[in-house]
């Protein structure tokens, strides 16, 4: 994860060192100095999550599973004046997948032990809302203060022979802060470069639990871009990373230390915007 925000910070830079116009300043504005940007992106993607009961903690792992592909859908609308602006963003999927997988538990029942093997069917759905205000620095790079949560349901249908058969639904909720940057550069005939990098600091709860887990929080995503000169119109291809570590202190896995939860979601984006 590090060397991925790395990367991106490097990127960002290299646009603000970059010279020539923004791509935003060849948009037709509603008004004087403000720009209303209505958007669509789809993003197809993969999740690795934890699996299970409260992060699925399995003898001493933790234990992660990466979901069959899905496309997400991000509805989104910024407005700018001058140099600032405020944007808002919903990020919505059909039903995750995950393998089906088995773990070994050990009953004891008085002087008797018996190992069963308890099989798990898991899906999961997730949304995502990010609140944003920004300032351009530069025409080419603008700096985000943010707010982000996340609400995420894991389903898990567990059964094996000889035990009785139950579903188990784990519901999770991430709030936290967000910085970022955006950045862009034109390369031509109505085409650009774009990234963004956005790192943060969050609070993890399961529904109906009483412990908040803390999670380190980064999202990049770097692309291309296009705005078509005769219509409102700018269209985007990219390929997004997105990572929240959720540290569990609580469970000392293994011994010392803070083990951690991985929720990764990552793959290549399409996006189209109507500009006002």
């Amino acid at each position: 994860m590090r060397k991925t925000w790395f990367f991106s910070l490097l990127l960002m830079l290299a646009l603000l060192a970059a010279a020539g116009p923004s791509m935003a300043a060849e948009s037709s504005p509603l008004g004087k100095d403000v720009t209303l940007a209505i958007g669509m992106k789809f993003w197809f993607n993969t999740w690795q999550s934890a699996q299970g009961s409260n992060g699925a903690q399995q003898g001493t792992n933790v234990q992660s599973y990466i979901s069959d592909s899905n496309v997400a859908f991000t509805p989104s609308i910024s407005l700018k004046i001058k140099d600032f602006f405020v944007s808002t963003s919903f990020l919505g999927a059909p039903e995750y997948t995950f393998p089906e997988y088995s773990d070994t538990i050990v009953i004891t029942s008085g002087p008797t032990t018996t190992a069963y093997t308890l099989n798990h069917k898991t899906t999961a759905t997730r949304t995502e809302s990010d609140t944003n205000i920004g300032w351009y620095v530069t025409p080419n790079l603008a700096l985000t203060l943010g707010y982000k949560i996340v609400n995420l349901e894991i389903t898990d249908k567990r059964s094996g022979t000889g035990l009785l058969s139950r579903t188990v639904i784990d519901k999770a909720t991430y709030t936290g802060p967000t910085i970022g940057f955006i950045g862009s550069v034109p390369i031509g005939e109505g085409f650009g470069l774009y990234g963004n990098l956005a790192l943060g600091k969050m609070d993890m709860e399961y529904q109906g639990g009483t412990t908040t887990y803390d999670a380190d929080y980064v999202s990049t995503e770097i692309g291309v871009g296009y705005k078509e000169k005769s219509m409102p119109l700018s269209f985007t291809m990219g390929y997004r990373f997105q990572s929240i570590e959720q540290k569990l202190p609580s469970y000392q896995i293994g011994g010392p230390g803070t083990p951690i939860s991985p929720d990764v979601t990552k793959g290549f984006t399409f996006g189209i915007n109507l500009i006002f």
